[in-house]
Parts: structure tokens; sequence; C-alpha cells
């Protein structure tokens, strides 16, 4: 039996065009981010043609290193020095345990951990207090979310310049930064899940008798399991990469060794520390989200 001739031409529906609204929204887009970066009175003064003498005028240390790496004898030199680092136990730049970038590394790593534990042990509760489920009461919901609000709202390098300030430099400073940080981010992606969780278990909790705190730990917890150790080890990657910026406020990690490098002009040094960490975030990463995809 032959096929309609207009068959094939209904198998397809048609795309529908974009709205009135989101055209209008992406143009507005558009006009505002020209509006407020160009190089006018109410922009921030961005201006593509002004910005290679600019480069070439404020960065003279960093534009001769450009002009090295178009140098052959040099690049096989830096390899050779790069090389160093994982076989000489003579170079400056060497990794080890007893070594400066060794140390910072070590380092970076434990205050990653530490932050992601204790910051995701204290999230739990505070995520589960920060929805209008779990608070039970207006009054309690309103000082929960002002609480994780104004703990959101402080980024994590003031968190690590404040924690300095209180507890000096080192690793301790980065550990309580991070810990800010974590419960930042674990709360507010948790209690998103929980407002769109199954009220039935709950309801089940509560016919049966339980009390208000024994139904969040029955019915709510096991429910929001699976995202929120998902999102703690989320979390872990942003404070493993924060670890590294902490450093230069003196909140410890491979931050300080960078910053030690960086403050000598050493940009060799300087790209060996960023090379390393890149290899270590990216090692984490993949084993993250392999853990990750298993969980959800």
């Amino acid at each position: 039996m032959q096929r309609p001739a207009d068959a094939s031409r209904r198998a397809w529906p048609k795309k529908p065009p974009p709205t009135p609204f989101a055209v209008g929204g992406l143009i507005g887009l558009v006009v505002f981010s020209l509006v407020t970066s160009w190089d006018w009175i109410l922009g921030i003064g961005f201006n593509p043609l002004a910005l290679p003498g600019e480069f070439r005028d404020s960065n003279p240390a960093m534009v001769e290193g450009l002009y090295n790496v178009t140098d052959a004898a040099w690049r096989e030199s830096y390899v050779d020095r790069l090389r160093g680092a994982f076989t000489d136990p003579d170079s400056p730049w060497v990794l080890s345990l007893d070594s400066r970038i060794g140390r910072g590394l070590v380092e970076t790593v434990q205050i990653a951990v530490l932050a992601t534990i204790v910051g995701s042990a204290l999230a739990l509760p505070m995520s589960i207090y920060n929805t209008r489920l779990g608070a039970a009461s207006s009054t309690r919901l309103a000082i929960s979310k002002a609480l994780n609000n104004t703990i959101r709202s402080i980024p994590d390098v003031i968190w690590a310049v404040l924690f300095v300030v209180l507890v000096s430099t080192g690793a301790l400073a980065g550990v309580l930064a991070l810990t800010m940080f974590t419960i930042a981010v674990v709360v507010k992606l948790t209690s998103d899940i929980i407002d769109g969780i199954d009220m039935g278990p709950v309801e089940a909790a509560r016919a049966a008798g339980a009390s208000h705190a024994a139904a969040m730990r029955t019915a709510v917890v096991p429910q929001i399991l699976p995202g929120y150790a998902s999102f703690s080890l989320y979390a872990f990657e942003l404070n493993l990469r924060g670890a590294a910026v902490l450093g230069f406020v003196g909140a410890g990690g491979i931050g300080q060794a960078m910053d030690f490098y960086w403050s000598r002009l050493d940009f060799e040094g300087v790209s060996v520390v960023v090379f390393v960490f890149l290899v270590l975030v990216i090692v984490v990463e993949r084993a993250s989200i392999a853990v990750r995809k298993r969980l959800v």
C-alpha cells in the first residue's frame, strides 16, 4: 500500500518559534552587556582596542615570558628544568613531602577534606531547618534562612581573611573558611531538593505517632541522602580549588607556595605549581564524577 504523499511532512512537527519574551530578553541582555562594559561614563571601561597596549605596558615580565616561549632553546631548557621537579632532588621545585610544593599539595588536600567533612556534617541539619517542612514554624524558618543567607553572602576569601585575623595564618584558617563555604553550598542545594520530596513517608511517620525530629530522620533524610552526598562531593571539588586561592591571604595550602614564587617573580616556579595542581584537580574531579554517578 502506498503511503500518502504528505505523510512524511506530517511525521515531524515544526519547532515553535521563540516567544517574544525570549527574543526581548536576549536583546535586552546584549544591550545591557554593551552599555555596562563599554568605555563611557556608565560603563566599566572595557575597550578591546586598547587591551594589547595596556597588556604590554602593565606586564613587561609576562610579555618577556611569552616572548621566551617562542624561543626553541628556551623551551627545551624549561622542559628540562620542569622534568627536574620530578627527577632531580637538587631542583628548586622538586616534588617531595619535604619540599615547599609537596607540603603545599598535601596541606591543600587536608584542608579540603577536613572542611568538606565538617561543613557537610553541619549542613545536613541546617538544610532541613532551612525548609518549611523541617522548620515547622515561621519563626524558626525565618531565623534559619537569615543565618544561611548571611553565610552564603560572604565569599570564601573574606572568610579566610577573617579567620586569619582570629586564629593567625596557617591551615586552620583555611579549614574554617572552607567549612563556612561548604555549609553555604550544601545547605542551598540540599534544601532545594527537600521541597520536592515525596510527602507520603512523612505523613506515614506522623500518622504512626513519630515526633517531628523522628519524622525528619526516618522519612526525609533517606530520600535526600543520595543528593546530599553528591553535593558534598561537589563541595569537595570546589574546596580543593578554593584552598589554592586562600593561600594568597595566608590560609595555608598550595597557594602559599604559589605566592612565594610569585612574589619573587619566579614565573617558572609558578608554572610548576600550576601544572602539578592542575593534574591533582583533574584526577580528583574525575574520581568525584565517577562516585557521583553511582550515587544519583
